[in-house]
């Protein structure tokens, strides 16, 4: 406790050269001391010099800065240094509470004993003891005592119960001889050691156990140790225990290399001895390492035991529901126009127990966006290029590179509008050749020879775009100076020809299944942007309110209409937001799609409640724009 004592020791010592018995009736006196100003506010406050022995009684207060001591009476030995609190004691130091049926303590060395003390630790740490001997400036050793974060003293939710512990109220409390409670039940009934950080600082020690019940793992205990290793690492492991399974643990490590290298590497198993006794867990290593502006190294690695081990014993939702356990190692280096990647991607497909998992190892991109065309003024062009090397069990395997060049020319009309005419070309090897396709264990798969192939396609088009604005003054309205409200009409044409549609292996969907097309898309965007209310010299935010887009297609080369499509935000706030979108089949009359989000965003919160309905087919080719009106 922050120097309690010796708001005492300076109260009392105000009196100790009284040479005469003094009674005051509920008087308040002050006093300049080295240590700050000091108040004593008592019923009566009395010397009795034969045995040097000073006694304050009723309604004993004394103040000293924030420090703060309550009791019904007070005694101090002058020529021993001996002082004693009776009666209702109640400490406060700041935020922090002391209470006991007495204290005793010595001016001299500076130590002492609270009896039957309780202790309340900003901000919300509870230690409790038959006997709290001082040893020292906020350091306390604990007898029979008990250590919680719940504000309920007489039965908390949980707590751990110790013979013999140690306190510095400035960093932690460790101890030996402990238990685990839960209510009034020891959980765990022996724990050799324990630690518990007890300020705001990192400390190692115990964390906050979790406790609570599954219908799969029944009831559950959780409890996380924190090792606070050095400034640039740390560690959290944890014991769990399992009713309806059995015990295990879990382990996080957390490191620092340098301002531009940190990581982490994490783990979690069960020993299932109350179902059949498998060994089951999952682990992950994480990793960035940046090599200077635009160059970076990623490590992401996941591996599970089993397909199901993360629905039984994960808790985020996300990952509990999660169909892939991947591993991503990559590096990647971007320029002003192009974007270089090389990466070996390899995943475990938790929804079947078929070998089925088509790894990347590895996998080579090379991307340029659309710039300047050197020598051609005007011209545009751009670059989509890769190489990978598929491996897997169960299905077709093999190498593909595929070269996707564009070339384009934006033709500006009077101000008012734009065509951007496109032509462009993609090559496309492979190693394979598929012969045939059928099922294996219920799994569909192609097969191939070694015979390579080749596939080369064409491709030619335009776009067409104008805007209308128009600006609206808000005159201070929900914080906005002005609304922007803008109509982009657009209207995007393609054709793609080729050779080799049908005999190239499907490995992924976006670069092998590129139909032949003759494809007209339109449609229509409006919005509505704002401009916040900005004091001078800031920049004021340019916030988009209002999106509504309605967009249909007319499939030219198989002679059919695409869906009608819209889709609709509205986020007035950074708070709130509503999405929607739908797809309407003019073909058959129905609809395909239509899905609704309401997104409240919150400090450390993000909730979304929506709606789904979806028949669409999960493939929709590159070349749609707005997936909602692809009809396949």
């Amino acid at each position: 406790m922050r120097h309690w004592v010796a708001a005492v020791v300076f109260a009392l010592a105000l009196a100790l050269g009284t040479t005469a018995p003094v009674a005051v009736a509920q008087s308040r006196r002050t006093a300049t001391t080295e240590g700050g100003e000091v108040t004593i506010l008592a019923d009566r406050i009395e010397q009795v010099a034969a045995d040097n022995l000073l006694i304050a009684t009723g309604d004993v207060e004394i103040t000293r800065g924030t420090a703060r001591l309550l009791a019904d009476r007070v005694e101090l030995n002058r020529e021993t240094g001996d002082a004693t609190a009776l009666g209702h004691v109640v400490f406060y130091d700041g935020e922090d509470r002391l209470t006991g049926e007495r204290i005793e303590y010595n001016v001299k060395d500076g130590t002492g004993v609270v009896y039957q003390g309780r202790l309340q630790v900003a901000p919300y740490y509870r230690i409790a003891g038959q006997r709290l001997e001082r040893l020292g400036p906020e350091v306390y050793r604990i007898r029979r005592g008990v250590f919680t974060t719940c504000e309920d003293d007489e039965s908390p939710p949980w707590s751990f119960h110790f013979g013999e512990a140690t306190a510095d109220l400035d960093n932690l409390i460790y101890g030996t001889g402990a238990s685990f409670w839960v209510k009034e039940i020891p959980l765990i009934p022996f724990v050799p050691f324990f630690a518990a950080a007890i300020r705001r600082e990192r400390q190692t020690g115990f964390l906050a156990p979790e406790v609570g019940s599954s219908t799969r793992k029944g009831a559950f205990t959780h409890v996380p140790f924190f090792w606070a290793i050095s400034d640039s690492q740390d560690a959290t492991l944890a014991l769990d225990y399992f009713s309806s399974r059995g015990v295990g643990g879990a382990a996080e490590y957390r490191y620092v290399l340098s301002e531009r290298q940190f990581g982490s590497m994490s783990g979690f198993f069960v020993d299932e001895v109350y179902q059949h006794g498998d060994l089951r867990g999952y682990g992950r290593i994480q990793h960035d390492w940046s090599l200077g502006p635009g160059s970076n190294i990623r490590a992401d690695l996941n591996g599970v035991s089993d397909d199901s081990v993360l629905r039984i014993y994960e808790d985020s939702s996300s990952r509990r529901l999660a169909q892939r356990a991947d591993s991503n190692l990559f590096y990647a280096q971007s320029w002003p126009n192009w974007n270089l990647l090389a990466r070996a991607y390899a995943y475990q497909d938790l929804t079947t127990a078929e070998p089925v998992e088509l790894q990347r190892l590895p996998e080579l991109t090379l991307e340029g966006v659309r710039q300047p065309l050197p020598g051609l003024p005007g011209f545009l062009y751009e670059l989509r290029s890769s190489a990978t090397h598929f491996y897997r069990e169960l299905g077709s395997d093999g190498t593909r590179v595929d070269v996707h060049p564009r070339v384009s020319r934006p033709l500006p009309f009077g101000g008012w509008a734009t065509l951007t005419p496109f032509a462009g070309g993609r090559l496309t090897y492979y190693d394979r050749t598929v012969t045939g396709a059928g099922f294996k264990n219920g799994i569909y798969i192609e097969h191939t020879s070694d015979e390579p192939t080749w596939r080369r396609l064409g491709e030619l088009g335009a776009d067409a775009e104008t805007r209308a604005t128009r600006v609206y003054e808000a005159d201070g309205l929900w914080g906005l100076r002005s609304v922007l409200h803008s109509i982009e009409p657009r209207v995007h044409y393609i054709r793609i020809f080729g050779r080799n549609f049908s005999t190239a292996p499907v490995w992924t969907d976006v670069i092998d299944r590129v139909p032949e097309a003759s494809w007209l898309e339109y449609s229509v965007t409006n919005r509505l942007r704002g401009r916040t209310l900005a004091p001078d010299g800031t920049e004021a935010a340019r916030p988009e309110l209002v999106r509504f887009r309605v967009a249909h297609a007319y499939d030219i080369g198989n002679d059919r209409w695409g869906n009608l499509a819209a889709d609709v935000i509205v986020q007035p706030t950074t708070v709130l937001s509503f999405r929607s979108d739908v797809s309407y089949s003019v073909q058959h009359g129905t609809f395909q799609a239509f899905t609704t989000d309401v997104t409240l965003n919150l400090p450390y919160v993000r909730s979304t409640v929506g709606t789904r309905y979806d028949r669409r087919q999960a493939f929709v080719p590159e070349f749609v724009e707005i997936p909602g009106t692809w009809n396949p």
